[in-house]
């Protein structure tokens, strides 16, 4: 326990808490307001552990610490120039004797503070701090990344990964901030990103690592939500991402951070294999079994990660049957062969079961159990939309009805070219196209970036809706866009019937 001295004011200046300018024998508050100065106050404070204690501690510590001192007098002169003098005089004891106490206080040597990190150090903690306060919001960058969680260690030996992920984050940071659309993407960052790419791009070593993979997912997501793409500068990475997953080969057993990689390109794959431009290496045996024992790990502690691989699975064979389909238009004459259209339609019948599988085992349960309920909504056409528990979860829900859509509107357009009328498939468009409407509600909540999530799936349903819901969804499409910086574009009737018939392939 150590005695430090207090402050040198006088009572008069502690009392009103003000500076004394210690002149003794009177300071200038006391002649200037006609006290008595007490002189320099002789209170000290103890510290007993690095714990401050009032003056008034117990005998014991005082007699320890007495103790203490006279112990250790011998080896006290060898203290180096580090120690300081401490005088305690006059302490009074309970019984009434006084004693005077001198002690060399050795100040701990001042550690200098760890130096602030690298770029990329400081980069990964952004990451891991923006992941973490996003998730859950319409800020977050989960929604459309799942491997950012992989990539602080990997930012310092990869300088493409470094420039394509502090892009995408500055470019958030704005948005969060507030930023005026026109200010969101920084010209400088992103050619500086474009350049890094190039440069591993031509190194033999580093041209098919995950990292540089990962920077190719991350440059073309910034593009596709910050809707930079649209602009004069376009640049599609999507034939870049086939390229390097074609020459990396297959996640080998235990890679997740391989197999999240496939996962965060899909959503750009998808539109290459339904317009015939890759081929399906997703239905290949050995991808579906990487992809198959990676969802496997998470079967027990999180079962709706296990059926959302499920429609991923289905999705895959989706674009294959979009791919002949789009085949046989391009070729009338395979209109004729009525054996490719037996084929197809076997195909189509598979997938449609499948679909319905998923909707029967994962999306009704969840609204017989009241996860996914019914609100008032008295901006929706329809009254009432539905409240989800998530992001995840709804986006599960669209996408599950989006998919079961598509495949009836394929089988429309088989039993067109066989002659067959089914009016039960538009009526099940209708259905599952209404399901999706009553998204918007929760999808706008989750506006300024998460509502783009569900642009396909309101797409896809615009094909069923009258004028008045084809109003609302117009509106909702526009709302969901309305953080992206302006331009030309702008949904109309004529652009979402484009973008569904480019989506089957036509």
């Amino acid at each position: 326990m150590v005695g430090i001295p207090k402050s040198l004011r006088c009572d008069f200046c502690r009392r009103r808490k003000t500076k004394c300018d210690e002149d003794w024998p009177t300071c200038g508050a006391c002649k200037k307001a006609g006290k008595e100065c007490s002189g320099p106050s002789k209170r000290v404070k103890f510290v007993n552990n690095g714990k401050h204690r009032r003056e008034d501690n117990q005998l014991g510590d005082l007699a320890q610490e007495f103790l203490d001192t006279s112990l250790t007098d011998d080896t006290s002169s060898n203290t180096g120039s580090t120690g300081s003098l401490l005088n305690i005089k006059n302490k009074t004891m309970a019984n009434g004797a006084t004693y005077s106490k001198l002690r060399i206080y050795n100040r701990k040597p001042q550690i200098p503070s760890k130096p602030p990190g690298t770029e990329a150090d400081l980069l990964g903690g952004k990451i891991i701090t923006y992941l973490k306060s996003g998730e859950g919001t319409g800020y977050s960058l989960s929604m459309f990344l799942s491997t950012l969680v992989y990539v602080p260690p990997l930012l310092e030996r990869n300088e493409a990964l470094f420039d394509a992920t502090n892009l995408l984050v500055s470019t958030w940071q704005k948005l969060c901030r507030g930023t005026s659309p026109h200010e969101l993407f920084d010209l400088r960052s992103y050619n500086r990103a474009l350049r890094s790419l190039q440069k591993v791009l031509d190194d033999p070593e580093e041209q098919t690592s995950h990292s540089t993979l990962a920077a190719t997912i991350y440059l073309q997501t910034t593009e596709y939500l910050f809707d930079y793409a649209r602009g004069i500068n376009q640049i599609s990475h999507s034939n870049g991402i086939y390229s390097i997953l074609m020459q990396k080969g297959v996640p080998k057993p235990g890679d997740n951070f391989g197999c999240q990689l496939i996962l965060d390109s899909f959503g750009f794959m998808f539109r290459l294999l339904a317009n015939g431009r890759i081929s399906n290496f997703y239905i290949q045996p050995e991808w579906s079994h990487a992809l198959t024992s990676f969802f496997a790990q998470f079967k027990t502690r999180t079962p709706i990660v296990v059926e959302m691989s499920k429609l991923l699975t289905q999705a895959t064979m989706v674009a294959d049957a979009v791919t002949r389909m789009k085949r046989i238009w391009e070729e009338p004459s395979l209109a004729q062969d009525a054996r490719e259209l037996e084929e197809l339609s076997a195909a189509v019948d598979g997938l449609s079961a499948g679909f319905r599988n998923i909707d029967e085992t994962t999306v009704k349960p969840l609204l017989e159990h009241k996860i996914i309920y019914e609100v008032e909504d008295p901006g929706s056409p329809f009254g009432m939309s539905y409240q989800f528990p998530n992001g995840v979860t709804a986006l599960h829900f669209a996408n599950t009805y989006t998919f079961n859509i598509v495949v009836n509107r394929l089988r429309q357009e088989l039993n067109k070219l066989q002659g067959i009328e089914d009016p039960t498939l538009e009526a099940e468009c209708l259905e599952w196209s209404a399901n999706i409407w009553r998204t918007c509600r929760y999808s706008q909540s989750l506006k300024p970036l998460c509502a783009v999530a569900f642009n396909s799936a309101l797409c896809v349903s615009y094909i069923a809706a009258g004028p008045i819901e084809k109003e609302y969804l117009l509106n909702a499409l526009a709302e969901a866009d309305a953080y992206k910086k302006p331009s030309d574009f702008k949904w109309t009737d004529e652009v979402i019937r484009s973008k569904v018939w480019v989506l089957m392939g036509r």
